[in-house]
């Protein structure tokens, strides 16, 4: 069957076109080299907002790391958690009070000093409910809030909690100043105020955001005056635009073009395992996927080596889980080989023996290779006798989609690619697979509802010692394999590009990069 556009916007298209025309004409040398400059990096999706509590995808959450600051931040190199805005820490002998000695003499966008006043604002605004902000359940293990002196506070969580510090390191737990926080239930949108090394400067809808450099920033000066970024779903064309000089930094970059990069005296690459896993996901509540044989025939019917050698050039890692092998608390289950004898088994069992009809949403270009993964999956299920449609979404369509309430929700098979923000198992099993995280309260896509993996969830997050967190863990991830509300596909290895005049982009395992480090050669 074709291919079908479901209101899919033809401006980034109509750019695409324009950018690949006017790379034709311009020299392959590139801008010279100066002191200082813009960097423009080019992304695959659009940025949709700068709230911290509004999931958009790690491309926002990049955006956002330039313009806020949490307490803590995880190290690029090492994935430790080192100092930020708070310049140090302790936990109490209870293990859930947590006492936080912030940065003295560290100044907002606005001018305001950063007080405990400013932290205790922004995280009641993400935790409270009555917010409806849908990042508010990444920190809603935090009970009490307590200012004790303008640069000390405490939070202190209802259990103790193995993770609290890498989940305060990502984007939703951001400082904002109180001055910007709206009345309750009040989106920010573009209008945040942080203590980054950049602040807002403009924005155009669907396809870039310009940030201006923070001259009065606490930290280290950053050396260009400022950063856009853009929307360029195409790979080809990303490319294009950092050959001639129209980017400086392109995610995302096609893996039959690394070898000749590799020998590029412009160029240079970043090619490292992240967090994401890319999957299949099942709305589990949609027949005929209620039925959990058919769940498991999708899983059997699926060649995760095929896809990885064949359509991604070895960028991936072949899923074992629903977990990347970077991620704290990974452990293989070996349960879903490729047998599309035994898909058809479970399908004739489940009532299906010639198969059925169904639909398989995809973005593209929001993930490496997002549209045509999505295509390799519809022919090997076609080949078990499952009749596939593929629809092609535009990125901001396609997480309204999925985060319609259960009685509106039309999806039935999607793809995604779920990074682990805090580089730690217990964030996808609070975000993604806890059963009350349902749309469009969180993102249980999937409308998957487990009380078994509920409960061993709550498990692995009480716990404090690593090893018993690990093997915890496991058993989590053999329960929701079992249970397969995904198919999960292959771990991401990002692949960017950079002109080799740039030198100190931090790129971290959970799909971010900081650019405020950067120097020009």
């Amino acid at each position: 069957m074709p291919i079908n556009l479901i209101r899919r916007t033809n401006l980034p298209a109509r750019r695409g076109l324009l950018l690949l025309a006017m790379a034709a004409l311009l020299p392959l040398a590139g801008p010279a080299s100066a002191a200082e400059r813009e960097i423009k990096f080019a992304f695959g999706a659009p940025i949709l907002t700068l709230d911290p509590g509004i999931s958009a995808g790690s491309q926002a959450q990049t955006v956002r790391f330039h313009i806020m600051e949490p307490l803590v931040q995880m190290n690029a190199e090492t994935g430790a958690i080192e100092p930020l805005l708070a310049e140090s820490w302790s936990v109490a002998d209870d293990k859930v009070t947590w006492t936080f000695r912030l940065r003295p003499n560290v100044t907002f966008h606005d001018g305001n000093t950063l007080t405990s006043a400013d932290v205790a604002a922004s995280l009641k605004r993400l935790i409270d409910p009555q917010s409806g902000l849908p990042r508010g359940n990444d920190l809603r293990i935090v009970k009490e809030i307590r200012e004790v002196d303008p640069l000390t506070i405490q939070l202190v969580t209802a259990t103790p909690f193995g993770p609290f510090l890498p989940t305060l390191a990502q984007d939703s737990a951001s400082i904002i100043s109180k001055a910007c926080i709206p009345p309750t239930g009040t989106k920010i949108d573009w209008k945040v105020i942080g203590t980054g090394p950049y602040r807002y400067g403009s924005h155009i809808p669907e396809q870039s955001v310009t940030l201006v450099r923070n001259d009065t920033y606490w930290g280290r000066k950053a050396a260009a005056p400022s950063l856009t970024f853009l929307n360029v779903p195409e790979g080809s064309t990303r490319l294009a635009m950092l050959e001639t000089g129209e980017a400086d930094v392109v995610v995302d970059v096609p893996g039959f073009e690394v070898p000749r990069l590799k020998t590029s005296k412009d160029v240079a690459l970043i090619q490292r395992p992240n967090t994401r896993l890319m999957h299949i996901g099942i709305n589990v509540t949609k027949p005929p996927f209620t039925d959990i044989r058919v769940r498991h025939a999708l899983n059997f019917a699926v060649d995760r080596e095929a896809i990885v050698e064949g359509v991604l050039g070895g960028l991936g890692v072949p899923a074992k889980s629903v977990l990347s092998p970077s991620v704290f608390g990974y452990a293989p289950q070996a349960i879903y080989a490729y047998d599309p004898a035994k898909a058809k088994a479970l399908l004739a069992e489940a009532g299906f023996p010639n198969g059925f009809k169904t639909t398989l949403q995809t973005p593209a270009g929001r993930y490496y290779m997002d549209r045509e993964v999505t295509v390799a999956v519809q022919a090997q299920l076609r080949a078990v006798g499952i009749d596939v449609d593929v629809q092609v979404v535009d990125w901001s369509t396609y997480l309204s989609l999925l985060r319609k309430p259960r009685a509106e929700n039309g999806s039935t098979l999607y793809t995604l690619g779920w990074e682990t923000g805090t580089g730690d198992i217990q964030y996808l099993l609070d975000t993604v697979f806890n059963s009350k995280r349902v749309p469009p309260a969180g993102w249980n896509t999937m409308f998957y509802d487990s009380p078994e993996a509920d409960a061993l969830a709550a498990k692995v997050s009480a716990e404090v010692d690593p090893e018993k967190r690990k093997a915890l863990a496991s058993d989590v991830q053999a329960r929701i394999m079992q249970d397969a509300p995904w198919v999960p596909l292959y771990g991401s290895v990002q692949v960017a590009a950079y002109r080799k005049d740039l030198a100190g982009i931090e790129y971290l395992p959970t799909d971010n990069y900081r650019l405020n480090k950067v120097t020009f050669r």
